[in-house]
């Protein structure tokens, strides 16, 4: 049995039967007698005001397509023939419902049902999604009556096989004037329902909406099911009642057109597209933005949502729908089929696509038979414009800021329900502990009295009153804290400097960076030599448009980054001998701290030999006995070589930094900051000479400062992070060396870029010990002098800021147990050894960049080098 159904007009009780109760005699008082002239134009459906997923035939039919994912998308068509007054109606017979192939995982994001027909009136200006437009009031196949966003159930289902028919009564002199009528094979099936205010003014041209069903509309003479009443239909429909919608053909000579937007990214492209079909609704277009919004009004769940800052991209935004004919664009494939054929007339939309002469190459002959029009957009764009661009400007920043605050006004709500639920628990908790206790003290008091009253009776006394019950204390009522309230977001305007812009600022970029850094080199603009029939210079003429792009290129070279730069051959050589050189100081180090601890353990077991020896002969002279033979170790004392006070060497006048004097190198007083500070001053060096060569661009030789973090990377393979060197900005890590890396400013893009004060090619790579041996001492004697901001602070992956100055301990894993330059044994951190954590957990070794945990000998370097 079908569901009964609920009124809207009136508040008389529904029937419990489950059919509709009459509405007022509206067929006996409002019988169809007026004469006039009939309108000579028939109602039909343009292919301008169709889906470009509808199929339809001369046979009064309509057909969706369901391949590629569309057959999770809504069809919309609507007739050419407005009612402004009278009474009509129009039918439509679902012939089939289809059952496309689905994706399993899509069952949860596509609305129900699977297969669906909406019916009803629109403005000429509505969308063609019967509930998703303000414009349009009608009826589903669920019995909802649908009105906006709004759903209402009012009628009976309706499904295959069933005539149904929408009667429109726009007689103001009706006692249902205003209303529009459901009806199911000849029998009403709804009461009349109110058509909104907004619209009873307007003319309403039949309007349908559907997925997956193929359909018989039927405009008239001759009704396929007749109603209890007469009423005129569509195709009957007097003159002065109606209003005929012109079809638009771009030329006379019935030429369909096809157009080709040439913009920058983020220069206005978009904004004017949308000024454009405001202007010219005829007009489709194709674009993956058009596709998302076509999702949208079909109802997709997609997890990100659709507002302006669900999307990566203006150009490309990611679908994610979670369904794979959708997200891997086949619906793209399948939509790029169909269009060629259909006489309509298109905007393409593809910001990347149409400022690369291949890609325009590929796209042109497909549209044989339409006339292709490239529309540059490029320059300073007219007065109006600028003013549009303003007000959109003001719209995205206000729904910026609206989602922003909705989104902290949640936040703060779910803040404020978890600290009452906090709050409650340790109330309950206290409540609880307080009761128990109560029970406890009770507990005592009664034994006691049992107590008592046994020995009272025993000594034949009289028994002690029993203890009197303790009335359980009111609590005191908690003034509970007010829920934070729904605010209205607060109003925004635009800065001077947004007034200033020429285009919208958008919240997401037409482009994605990676994208734009790739093509922009190959941005054109189309010439004779292409296949346009006609090119609009829209905005600027043509020399100057070619002007504009150019400096706009040659600006964007210096500002954006290489992506695809990729280390060459000349930085791989210099690597590999660095790392050569680097493992050949570090194994110095370690032979020079172990020849020390060699040393100190030899001149110990002498002068315990020795002492041992003395002993023995003054046990002899005590007996009387001949003193024992003296070591031949001991006949001699070993000749010390000149020690070299390290402090007072001149570090640039040295000649062999591994020897600077008994074997001493002069970087044995290294520490970890002292290795992580040569290493970076070598990378950034090299850093800045490669990129040159392997951008070879001459515009392009310097390396911006902003970019360095991606360039790091690229070239080795690892983060360049500042909180390792304990600081928050790249500039403060690369102030750290400005002995070696200077920071200036491109006269040209007036960016700073790092600038080496080192040629590419060096005859030694001793200057970079020697300049990280006198900053050391720098270091040292300020710290000295009591300056604490002297001392680097590395911090840890484990977390663990090390703070020291350059007489502290020593990198773990170089030496273990060895001693320092100034004599004893040198501290070494817990676990140094194994890289791992102390035995309390409470220090972890400092690990450089480059470094393998595990492997604290290792040169600085990526992993690929080892």
């Amino acid at each position: 049995m079908e569901p009964p159904t609920k009124k809207a007009r009136t508040d008389e009780p529904e029937e419990e039967s489950g059919t509709v109760q009459e509405p007022e005699p509206e067929e006996l008082e409002c019988d169809d007698t007026a004469t006039g002239p009939k309108a000579k134009d028939r109602a039909i459906f343009y292919v301008e005001d169709t889906t470009i997923n509808v199929l339809s035939s001369k046979y009064n039919t309509l057909m969706p397509l369901t391949d590629g994912g569309l057959q999770y998308l809504l069809a919309g068509a609507r007739a050419n023939l407005g009612i402004k007054t009278g009474r009509y109606m129009f039918e439509v017979k679902i012939l089939e419902v289809m059952s496309p192939l689905e994706d399993p995982n899509a069952r949860s994001r596509v609305p129900l049902p699977r297969s669906q027909l909406r019916i009803g009136f629109g403005s000429v200006k509505c969308n063609l999604f019967l509930g998703h437009t303000e414009d349009a009031i009608g009826f589903d196949s669920e019995g909802f009556l649908l009105q906006g966003k709004n759903r209402t159930p009012v009628a009976q289902k309706f499904s295959t096989g069933d005539v149904v028919a929408v009667v429109l009564n726009q007689i103001s002199s009706s006692p249902n004037a205003h209303t529009v009528s459901l009806f199911k094979n000849g029998k009403r099936i709804s009461q009349p329902q109110p058509v909104p205010q907004h619209l009873r003014e307007k003319a309403l041209y039949p309007l349908l909406t559907f997925k997956n069903v193929s359909l018989q509309y039927n405009f008239g003479p001759v009704s396929l099911a007749p109603l209890p009443f007469k009423c005129r239909m569509v195709n009957e429909v007097l003159q002065p009642d109606v209003c005929k919608k012109k079809e638009h053909t771009q030329h006379a000579e019935g030429q369909y057109e096809v157009l080709f937007p040439i913009s920058l990214p983020d220069e206005g492209g978009f904004d004017w597209l949308d000024q454009f079909l405001i202007k010219n609704p005829h007009y489709v277009e194709l674009s993956d933005r058009s596709l998302l919004n076509w999702c949208e009004k079909s109802g997709l769940l997609r997890p990100k949502g659709y507002n302006i800052l669900a999307k990566g991209s203006n150009d490309k935004p990611e679908m994610g729908m979670g369904i794979t004919a959708l997200d891997d664009l086949s619906v793209r494939r399948v939509l790029n089929a169909v269009a060629p054929i259909q006489q309509r007339n298109y905007v393409v939309m593809e910001v990347r696509a149409n400022l690369l002469k291949e890609e325009r190459a590929e796209q042109l002959p497909r549209w044989l038979g339409f006339k292709r029009v490239a529309a540059v957009i490029l320059g300073e764009p007219p007065q109006v414009f600028k003013k549009y661009s303003q007000d959109v400007s003001l719209r995205v920043k206000q729904e910026v800021s609206d989602i922003e605050f909705k989104a902290k006004q949640v936040q703060e709500k779910q803040q404020f329900m978890l600290q009452k639920r906090q709050k409650q628990m340790e109330k309950d908790k206290k409540k609880a502990a307080k009761k128990a206790a109560k029970a406890q003290d009770a507990m005592l008091k009664r034994m006691k009295y049992e107590q008592l009253k046994k020995e009272a009776e025993a000594k034949g006394e009289v028994p002690p009153d029993p203890p009197e019950e303790e009335d359980e204390e009111e609590e005191e009522e908690e003034v509970e804290e007010a829920e934070p309230m729904d605010q209205e977001p607060p109003t925004v305007e635009l800065t001077d400097e947004e007034k200033k812009r020429w285009f919208s600022k958008q919240p997401v970029s037409a482009l994605t960076m990676y994208v734009l850094n790739t093509t922009f080199q190959r941005y054109s603009l189309p010439d004779k030599a292409e296949a346009f029939e006609e090119v609009r210079w829209l905005w600027q003429k043509e020399d100057k448009a070619r002007e504009y792009l150019k400096a706009w290129v040659q600006d964007r070279k210096l500002t954006s980054r290489v992506e695809d730069l990729q280390p060459g051959d000349w930085f791989l050589t210099k690597w590999k001998e660095w790392q050569k050189v680097l493992s050949g100081w570090r194994a110095k180090q370690t032979a020079w701290e172990a020849s020390k601890v060699k040393k100190q353990m030899e001149a110990t077991q002498r002068e315990q030999k020795k002492k041992a020896y003395e002993a023995a002969v003054a046990e002899a002279e005590k007996e009387g006995k001949e003193p024992p033979e003296k070591p031949e170790d001991l006949e001699e004392s070993p000749k010390e070589t000149p020690k070299v006070d390290l402090e007072l060497v001149d570090v640039f006048g040295v000649d062999d930094v591994n020897d600077i004097g008994s074997g001493e190198p002069l970087f044995s007083a290294f520490q970890f900051e002292d290795w992580g500070m040569l290493q970076l001053r070598f990378e950034l060096h090299l850093l800045s000479h490669a990129f040159k060569k392997d951008a070879n661009d001459t515009d392009r030789v310097l390396v911006p400062l902003d970019h360095l973090p991606f360039y790091f990377n690229r070239y080795f393979k690892k983060a360049l992070s500042t909180k390792t060197y304990g600081v928050d900005t790249v500039e403060e890590v690369v102030r750290l060396v400005r002995d070696t890396i200077l920071i200036a400013k491109n006269p040209i893009s007036k960016l700073r870029v790092l600038e080496s004060q080192l040629p590419e090619e060096l005859e030694c790579l001793n200057v970079f010990i020697m300049l990280t041996e006198e900053h050391r001492r720098e270091r040292q004697r300020r710290f000295d002098l009591g300056d604490e901001s002297a001392k680097l602070k590395f911090i840890t992956p484990g977390g663990v800021t090390s703070s020291v100055s350059s007489r502290d301990i020593v990198m773990p894993g170089v030496v273990s147990g060895g001693a320092s330059p100034t004599g004893g044994v040198r501290p070494t951190l817990p676990g140094a050894l194994s890289g791992g954590a102390s035995p309390g957990g409470s220090m972890r070794p400092v690990m450089m960049p480059g470094m393998r945990p595990g492997f604290p000998m290792r040169p600085f370097g990526p992993w690929r080098s080892w």
